[in-house]
């Protein structure tokens, strides 16, 4: 594994779509799959090494971005042209002002993090993410969240094509097995960003 380092100042961590809907065995898109991914969230602790790989963040100092999937009311902004998002609409899925849409409890948000909203796969299309990281002057992304060949992959993609540094903490993020899990990482995308355990991104950002 290569050295890990952020900069002090120029470090941001990403946490994604960690949704009622998506995350909670309650949840409208977990029902999709029975609840299978929820539950390996469950078991794997996912939700709470998110939370404090945020706390050690903000602890140093970090800028905790809080990325929300989530529609308007009537989905008018919601795409049609993949089966997964063209559900959306049809379950009502992610729609903004109900509970589903709500980060998960146990990411534990604090009132001094940023929250923006997204209707795509990417954290980037469509949203205030580039702008903010922009202004803070950000060039190193931490990227934690569901699912791992979901907006985790596709967040990075789109962030290494924009020139950032990409480190992903391996078990702050699950999709439905955890073989699939393991060849996202272990692929391309391991080759483009930095794979870590979050200790160890934790010990680093200190």
């Amino acid at each position: 594994m290569a050295m890990l380092s952020f900069p002090k100042g120029k470090t941001a961590i990403l946490v994604m779509d960690c949704q009622n809907d998506i995350v909670d065995e309650k949840g409208k898109m977990a029902a999709m799959n029975n609840g299978a991914m929820a539950r390996l969230i469950k078991e794997r602790n996912v939700l709470p090494t998110i939370a404090r790989l945020a706390e050690a963040g903000r602890q140093a100092g970090v800028l905790i971005v809080h990325v929300r999937h989530a529609y308007r009311p009537d989905y008018v902004d919601a795409p049609q042209n993949t089966p997964i998002l063209a559900g959306m609409k049809q379950n009502e899925i992610l729609k903004d002002g109900t509970w589903g849409a709500e980060i998960h409890p146990d990411i534990k948000q604090r009132p001094s993090d940023i929250v923006i909203t997204k209707t795509r796969v990417s954290a980037f299309y469509a949203s205030p993410l580039e702008a903010i990281l922009a202004a803070q002057g950000i060039t190193h992304l931490v990227l934690a969240g569901i699912a791992t060949d979901g907006v985790v992959e596709g967040t990075a993609r789109d962030a290494v094509d924009r020139g950032y540094y990409v480190t992903i903490p391996d078990d702050c993020s699950a999709t439905f097995t955890d073989e699939a899990h393991r060849a996202v990482l272990g692929g391309v995308l391991g080759m483009l960003a930095t794979v870590a355990k979050s200790a160890d991104v934790i010990d680093a950002l200190a």
